[in-house]
């Protein structure tokens, strides 16, 4: 009986110590992630304060498509437009590197920011005064940069949200949504510097031949299109692409 006593008392306690330490474990997970999501946060809070400022410094208040690309040139010498989207988080200068890793991880004044800064492929000759421009954007957990693209997948938001704008230093545009693709990375649509114009016909056929939807935009082989790119989850390096036509204001 007394050993039996003494087999029970050492369970116990080799269940208590079981039991501590399970949590300490779990305390330790839960302090480690709260870390994880304050620094994160802070990250994402600090980035868009860069924007925020940049965004100061480039528009006085709203945005009218007066953009002061003397400012912003005085920042960042690469700076090539600027793009917005009414309702939504997209209200961003765009640069132009000499490669695509570059801007990745470097915000708009040169400092290191998980969101990186809007780009223009590297390999582009004339940005926005050729047949197609192509802008990449990450898509940020925090619904920043271009997060707000796949939203497009749904045609009723398509419908309040038809189009957006770009300033150029050049001039100011409206960019009709015309195409949303759902790619791959390697996709023949991430082709630039398209000259003649069989070659622009059979570019908008590949288009359309992806697409998931076309809308009602005409677009011709003389046009001007800007394609918007970012990251989608469907599937391992899948990317959307939404495609638009450069209108000028009026």
């Amino acid at each position: 009986m007394e050993e039996n006593k003494k087999k029970s008392s050492k369970g116990r306690k080799v269940r208590r110590t079981a039991e501590t330490v399970i949590i300490i474990c779990l305390a330790a997970i839960v302090l480690f992630s709260g870390y994880k999501v304050f620094t994160i946060v802070r990250s994402y809070l600090q980035q868009q304060k860069v924007y925020d400022n940049i965004s100061d410094a480039a528009q006085t208040g709203g945005f009218t498509g007066d953009i002061d690309f003397d400012a912003l040139r005085k920042i960042n010498p690469d700076v090539v437009g600027w793009i917005y989207y009414e309702d939504t988080p997209i209200n961003y200068p765009i640069v132009k590197g000499t490669d695509n890793d570059r801007y990745l991880y470097t915000l708009f004044d040169g400092s290191y920011g998980g969101c990186g800064t809007l780009f223009v492929d590297a390999i582009t000759e004339a940005p926005f005064n050729q047949f197609n421009t192509i802008v990449y954007g990450h898509h940020m957990r925090d619904g920043t940069m271009f997060a707000i693209l796949r939203k497009l997948k749904d045609t009723e938001y398509l419908k309040e949200h038809p189009r957006l704008e770009l300033v150029t230093p050049e001039g100011k545009f409206h960019l009709e949504i015309w195409a949303f693709l759902n790619q791959p990375s390697d996709s023949n649509i991430y082709t630039t510097n398209i000259k003649n114009e069989e070659d622009c016909a059979a570019y908008l056929q590949l288009i359309q031949g992806l697409s998931e939807y076309i809308t009602s935009v005409e677009v011709t082989p003389g046009d001007r299109l800007v394609e918007l790119s970012t990251c989608a989850y469907e599937y391992q390096e899948a990317r959307y692409v939404v495609v638009c036509k450069m209108v000028p204001w009026e």
